[in-house]
C-alpha cells in the first residue's frame, strides 16, 4: 500500500528534488518514495533542536514543515528521566537515508529486513519502493511503538515493527533479498547470513577509523565481501553488535588532555570535506589506531581524523592538509606516510575500496573486514 498523500505535498516535492540535484538520489523510485512519504507523520511528538525540546503538533505549520522537510537528521529521544526511550534515537539525515536506499538497489517484491526502527520513516520508504513486507526491529518496546503508530499514520501498510534483538535478526519472517542496518555496528551478525538469500545484499554503517562509513556487504561463494559505499555516521548499537576488536581503537568521547601542539604543514593536500573522508577512510584501512579525537588548539570544523596510540601520541590530519600532533614524533611520522601513500595510489575514494570480512572468534561473533585493498573488481582480494 502506497503511504497515504499529505496536504504539504509541495514541500516533500522540493524536499525529494532538493535529494537529487545533490545526488543522493538518483533513480525515480527512490526519489518518489521521498516525494510521497510524509516525514512530519514519524516525528514522535517533536525532536530536540539545539537542547530545546520543538513540539509537532497534529496541523503542522509551514515553518515547522521547512524545518522537518530539510536535509536534517532530527533527534527524537535523548537520554533523559522523563524520556521513556532511555536512549538517543532520531530520524537519519535524509541525504544519507536516501543514498542507503540507492545502495541497497531496490526493486518492487523485494522482502527487507532493517535493523533498528528509529522513527519508521525509512522503513516506510523502503515500502514505497518495493511495496513488499519491510521489518523493521528494535530493542525498544518504546521506539517500536512509535515507528508502529507512524507506520499506521502514513498508511504503510506493509511495514512491520517488532521488538527484538537485533543481532539476532527476525528469522521467523525470512529469508530476506535486503538487510538495512540503521545503527553503528563493529561487524555483521552471522544470524543476518542466515537469514539472507543467496544472492542477497546488506547494507550497513560499519565502524571504521572512528566513525561509521557505510558498506555494501555480498555474499561470494564462500567469502564474505565488502565495499565501501559512502561517508557517513550514526549513533551505536549495543551488545556484540559494537564489541570492539584488540587492536583497534575507538571513537574517543572525551577530549584528550591539553597538551602542546606541534605543527607540520602542508603534509598532504587541501580537501574538501568529502574528500576528506576518502582520506581518513583509507587511514581506517591502513592502521587500527585510526580514530577521531578531540583537543584545545584545534578546529573541529578543519576535521579531526588521526592516529592515536595512547603509548606514543596523537597524529591530526585536517582540510588544510596541515598536521598537528603530541607526543613522540613517530606517530607524526606514521601519519605522513599513510597519507602520502594515499596521494600516491591516486587519492582513491571510498567506493573504490573493498575486503574480505571474517568471522571473529568471540562467544558471538561478528564478521569484520580483515583485509583492505583498492580495486575496482570486489572479487579481487586474496
Amino acid at each position: 500500500m502506497t503511504p497515504t498523500l499529505a496536504p504539504d505535498l509541495p514541500q516533500r516535492m522540493a524536499y525529494a528534488s532538493a535529494l537529487r540535484q545533490r545526488g543522493a538520489i538518483r533513480t525515480k523510485a527512490v526519489e518518489r518514495a521521498f516525494a510521497t512519504v510524509p516525514r512530519h507523520l514519524f516525528i514522535p511528538g517533536g525532536f530536540w533542536r539545539a537542547g530545546r525540546f520543538i513540539p509537532v503538533p497534529k496541523q503542522v505549520g509551514d515553518e515547522l514543515l521547512e524545518e522537518i522537510y530539510a536535509d536534517k537528521a532530527l533527534m527524537t529521544h535523548v537520554p533523559k528521566d522523563e524520556d521513556a526511550a532511555g536512549r538517543y534515537s532520531s530520524t537519519s539525515q535524509p541525504r544519507v537515508s536516501a543514498a542507503m536506499l540507492e545502495a541497497l538497489q531496490l526493486s518492487t517484491g523485494l522482502k527487507v529486513l532493517e535493523i533498528g526502527a528509529g522513527t519508521g520513516y525509512n522503513a516506510a520508504l523502503t515500502a514505497a519502493i518495493t511495496g513488499a513486507e519491510v521489518v523493521t526491529i528494535d530493542v525498544s518496546d518504546v521506539i517500536v511503538a512509535e515507528a508502529r503508530q507512524g507506520a499506521e499514520r502514513a498508511g504503510a501498510a506493509t511495514v512491520t515493527a517488532l521488538t527484538a534483538d537485533g543481532y539476532l535478526g527476525h528469522p521467523a519472517a525470512g529469508p530476506y533479498d535486503r538487510i538495512v542496518v540503521t545503527c553503528g555496528v563493529t561487524g555483521i551478525s552471522p544470524h543476518w547470513l542466515d537469514q539472507l538469500t543467496d544472492d542477497g545484499l546488506i547494507v550497513a554503517p560499519l565502524a571504521h577509523g572512528g566513525f561509521h562509513p557505510t558498506l555494501a556487504i555480498t555474499l561470494d561463494g564462500s567469502r564474505l565481501l565488502g565495499r565501501g559505499v559512502m561517508s557517513s555516521d550514526f549513533m551505536n548499537a549495543a551488545g556484540p553488535l559494537y564489541a570492539w576488536p584488540t587492536g583497534q581503537t575507538p571513537a574517543l568521547t572525551e577530549p584528550l588532555p591539553v597538551q602542546p601542539l606541534t605543527t607540520r604543514k602542508c603534509i598532504g593536500p587541501v580537501l574538501t570535506p568529502e574528500r576528506y573522508y576518502d582520506l581518513w577512510f583509507h587511514l581506517g584501512t591502513r592502521s587500527g589506531r585510526t580514530t577521531r579525537a578531540y583537543v584545545d588548539g584545534l578546529d573541529p570544523a578543519l576535521g579531526m581524523a588521526c592516529l592515536h596510540d595512547p603509548d606514543r601520541g596523537t597524529a591530526w590530519i585536517q582540510h588544510t592538509g596541515d598536521s598537528h600532533f603530541v607526543g613522540d614524533p613517530s606517530i607524526a611520522d606514521e601519519l605522513t606516510a599513510h597519507v602520502q601513500a594515499w596521494v600516491d595510489c591516486g587519492q582513491p575514494a571510498i567506493a573504490d575500496h573493498h575486503a574480505v570480512l571474517e568471522s571473529t572468534d568471540a562467544d558471538e561473533p561478528v564478521f569484520r573486514p580483515v583485509e583492505w585493498h583498492v580495486n575496482t573488481d570486489p572479487s579481487a582480494g586474496r
